[in-house]
């Protein structure tokens, strides 16, 4: 993408941003924006707001004016209808070869001659004895999109990234592994597992988008209880395929007004304490409850806290 100078001179010599970091969550069919602002070492929410998908763009460069956000470090987190991730092997090559080395196999994984934008996490131990890689994909168009409406605002990119890692950025670091079960309205279930600040294992749980329609009868009347089950196996999979110590913990935040009702099924079937996901960042949003707030902007937006090495490259 060029710039004039103008434009250029314009972002060289902008004023610092008075705020720490701003996410943004691209869905299907909305867009959330949120930023963060520090205040005597504390991270604090203090703005968000969702738009509709059409024209969002327009939309954020409004609210960027609007709050006096120009210039603030931008995180961007796409959604799991944005792209796809596959598992492969990991290639015998440098770091630095990688991605030269995946873009034929994304290729022909996808079986799509499209221009994609890829990056890889490592999965942090063997699988079936072998290094295993995530790649991530999405295309490239869609990300072109994303990065021009961003400058377009008066943002500094910083970070694009996927939902689940997003996600994963809401967990304190800790040496015992955590299960993590989050969900947007009307989403899929996103099921982490994540230990040491890393992605061990993640996966969509589908049949759960409507959970937040269901009353806390028809939850006990099968809901629940199949939900308990796709827990217990991704529980059961960490431990014996990766050969990891049990799990203890799972976090949750579901699209549901009846979750104590809710954990207490899911203790039931697996054995470990179920607790509610609150990320350790305070709320200046009046009349906003934590458990309402996106977690997959914010997820990003915490990114700011994290060192990140960047893979990504286009296939």
């Amino acid at each position: 993408m060029r710039i004039g100078w103008r434009s250029f001179l314009k972002q060289k010599f902008r004023k610092k941003s008075a705020y720490h970091a701003l996410g943004i969550a691209v869905s299907l069919d909305s867009v959330t924006f949120c930023a963060l602002r520090k205040h005597n070492g504390e991270t604090l929410l203090a703005l968000e707001e969702t738009v509709s998908f059409s024209q969002w763009g327009a939309q954020l460069a409004k609210w960027v004016v609007k709050h006096g956000l120009a210039g603030t470090p931008t995180y961007v987190a796409f959604s799991i209808h944005w792209y796809q991730i596959l598992q492969v092997d990991r290639p015998a090559v440098e770091a630095s070869e990688m991605n030269a080395a995946l873009t034929w196999s994304v290729k022909e994984l996808l079986g799509s001659d499209k221009d994609m934008v890829i990056d890889y996490t490592d999965l942090p131990v063997p699988l079936a004895g072998n290094a295993k890689i995530n790649i991530f994909a999405l295309p490239k168009e869609d990300v072109q999109q994303v990065c021009e409406a961003v400058f377009a605002a008066g943002l500094t990119m910083q970070l694009i990234t996927a939902e689940e890692l997003a996600t994963s950025e809401l967990v304190p670091r800790q040496s015992e592994a955590v299960l993590t079960i989050v969900q947007e309205a009307g989403e899929e279930i996103c099921l982490n597992i994540i230990k040491d600040g890393q992605l061990y294992f993640s996966r969509r749980l589908k049949g759960f988008e409507n959970l937040g329609s269901f009353s806390e009868d028809e939850l006990r009347m099968g809901i629940g209880e199949s939900l308990s089950v796709q827990i217990q196996r991704s529980m059961d999979f960490y431990e014996s395929q990766l050969r990891q110590a049990p799990i203890r913990q799972i976090m949750m935040r579901l699209d549901t007004p009846h979750r104590e009702a809710l954990s207490q099924q899911i203790e039931q079937v697996v054995s470990a304490k179920v607790s509610y996901l609150v990320p350790s960042v305070g709320i200046e949003l009046p009349g906003m409850p934590p458990e309402r707030v996106n977690y997959s902007s914010l997820g990003a937006a915490l990114n700011a806290d994290t060192p990140v090495q960047v893979n990504g490259d286009a296939a």
